[in-house]
């Protein structure tokens, strides 16, 4: 991963930070760097799209594996409220967790995509091509079930936060044609639940497919036109 990845992931992290904050959704910028135009707007929602694009010439996809990156002192925020170190988020822990989740994300999306006999799906770029790049950022996990010699039950609410940054590409000249950020609770409930590894896999596979499946459909009408 490179340092222009680092350094594009702190600019989205600070962009959406302000975003949350704002009272109206007049507020996110009307306009991106690269000159697309806004077109969703909401607290837990900004999409960007290039003008005049038509999506129905795109037949083909590509889906490039995921990037995951961690709430900013997620590690150091978790660990501060552990009362032993038998219980605390290791480095190795944390690199675990991200490769589960890149994962898990990048099956459920291409399971998605080519759930129907119209397998849009390829290996490769070319002509008729739409490119996704999928990351997520900003990930919080209120309970994660790491192996310790103090391991105890946690019950929660949900099992944490999830921010979903795509954005889709021209597969020939890599021209950018849409962004989409959005946000999600993860295994939101009325009710307390013990968190268990299978658990916190269950919610966020869950919120994984309800992307998949949100672009899938979008991507299925751009195509029926």
């Amino acid at each position: 991963m490179t340092k222009q990845y680092y350094f594009k992931i702190s600019a989205i992290i600070a962009v959406l930070a302000f975003t949350a904050g704002c009272q109206s959704v007049k507020e996110a910028p009307q306009v991106s760097p690269e000159g697309m135009k806004l077109e969703v707007s909401k607290r837990s929602t900004i999409a960007y799209k290039k003008e005049g694009v038509n999506f129905g010439e795109y037949t083909k996809v590509q889906i490039l594996p995921s990037q995951v990156a961690f709430k900013k002192n997620w590690q150091r925020d978790y660990n501060r409220d552990q009362a032993t170190l038998s219980t605390r988020i290791k480095d190795e822990d944390v690199l675990k967790i991200k490769l589960g989740v890149a994962k898990l994300f990048d099956e459920v999306f291409k399971e998605e995509f080519s759930r129907t006999g119209d397998n849009p799906l390829v290996d490769k770029a070319g002509t008729g091509t739409l490119i996704i790049k999928p990351a997520i950022i900003n990930l919080d996990v209120n309970a994660p079930d790491v192996q310790s010699a103090g391991r105890s039950k946690t019950y929660v609410s949900e099992a944490g936060q999830a921010t979903l940054y795509l954005e889709l590409f021209d597969g020939v000249s890599g021209e950018i044609l849409a962004r989409i950020v959005d946000t999600e609770v993860v295994g939101d409930r009325s009710y307390a639940k013990w968190a268990t590894r299978i658990s916190n896999t269950a919610d966020a596979k869950r919120t994984f497919r309800k992307w998949a499946q949100t672009l899938r459909t979008k991507y299925d009408q751009t195509q029926a036109k």
